[in-house]
């Protein structure tokens, strides 16, 4: 059985942006949300066919994730091996398994970093907005050239056409756990985020460490922080695997009542802006560590390791990356 969320006092932490919430308390219902297509394949150096990326998006929807990042609508310089976005989900839309997932209720999703990547998004037909605004200034201007406050409102902004026009949205707070170039980041500037995301409306709130630096104790303080402000079923992780770590730090998440959990199939993933990031945790690992503890996750794992199959046949080359050492 899983544990509910803890009942503990905790130093309310003022924001402008909202109210806490308290006394909130939900069963959990673990959600897996599937970023290989988008996360895993931006940092690799073999760029695939939008035929080969379709097949890999083909083998993860029959695995049964509850939602699915397909691709992102960045310029194609800053990403090219995703320039092909539009083409992408043009083409998926004409797939039946994928219009019969969706009427089955998998979301699917899209990450977008300004104005013109979400009119691209409005017009692709995906259901779900994936936007980011970084905890650290150095990373944020490093990834989208804006101070945390400028990035902040360009989000909120974008977040609030998104849900005018009826997307899901989800949100995350990146570097929340330590960035690359600042070394560790105050928990203060990171629940100014959580909270904007909050009064925004935002429909899911992740704390994200992609450079994979997050221990689980950092887990528990930083997540109970946010519980002031948010219901579990409304708060999420991503988790990179840098130190080997992500299985622990998602366990934390979900002994806490937590609902949602980014990965990737095969491990794959990694950020063009963080230097030294590894990949996701994968979502093989993570179904394997739930069923060994009970948990019920509702996906089919005989056809996620199709999906890693097919990845291993298109990228003869790519490999998933062993985590490191905390000496390294």
């Amino acid at each position: 059985m899983m544990s509910a969320p803890l009942e503990v006092a905790h130093p309310t932490v003022s924001s402008p942006y909202g109210k806490p919430v308290s006394g909130i308390k939900m069963e959990p219902k673990l959600r897996i949300h599937e970023v290989a297509p988008r996360d895993g394949l931006q940092n690799e150096s073999v760029i695939l066919p939008t035929s080969a990326k379709l097949a890999l998006l083909q083998a993860l929807v029959e695995s049964k994730p509850a939602s699915i990042e397909v691709t992102s609508f960045m310029r194609p310089d800053k990403v090219p091996q995703l320039a092909d976005a539009d083409q992408l989900v043009a083409e998926l839309w004409q797939q039946a398994w994928a219009v019969q997932a969706r009427r089955e209720g998998m979301a699917f999703a899209g990450l977008v970093a300004n104005e013109r990547g979400l009119e691209r998004l409005l017009a692709s037909g995906l259901d779900t907005l994936s936007l980011l605004v970084s905890a650290s200034d150095s990373h944020s201007r490093a990834n989208v050239g804006m101070e945390v406050d400028q990035a902040l409102k360009l989000n909120l902004d974008l977040l609030a056409t998104a849900k005018r026009e009826g997307l899901q949205v989800r949100a995350y707070v990146s570097m929340a756990f330590g960035c690359p170039i600042e070394g560790p980041v105050e928990m203060s500037r990171v629940m100014e985020l959580v909270t904007a995301f909050q009064a925004a409306e935002a429909d899911v709130v992740l704390l994200a460490d992609t450079l994979g630096v997050a221990k689980p104790n950092q887990v528990s303080e930083l997540g109970r922080a946010a519980m002031e402000w948010l219901p579990v079923e409304r708060l999420g992780l991503h988790m990179h695997d840098t130190y080997g770590r992500a299985l622990e730090n998602c366990r934390q998440a979900l002994a806490m009542g937590w609902h949602h959990f980014d990965s990737a199939a095969g491990g794959l993933g990694g950020c063009p802006f963080a230097p030294g990031a590894a990949g996701n945790l994968a979502t093989e690992l993570w179904l394997a560590d739930l069923e060994r503890n009970g948990q019920a996750h509702g996906m089919d794992k005989t056809a996620l390791l199709r999906g890693v199959a097919r990845l291993r046949e298109a990228a003869p080359g790519w490999s998933s990356r062993s985590p490191k050492s905390d000496a390294d």
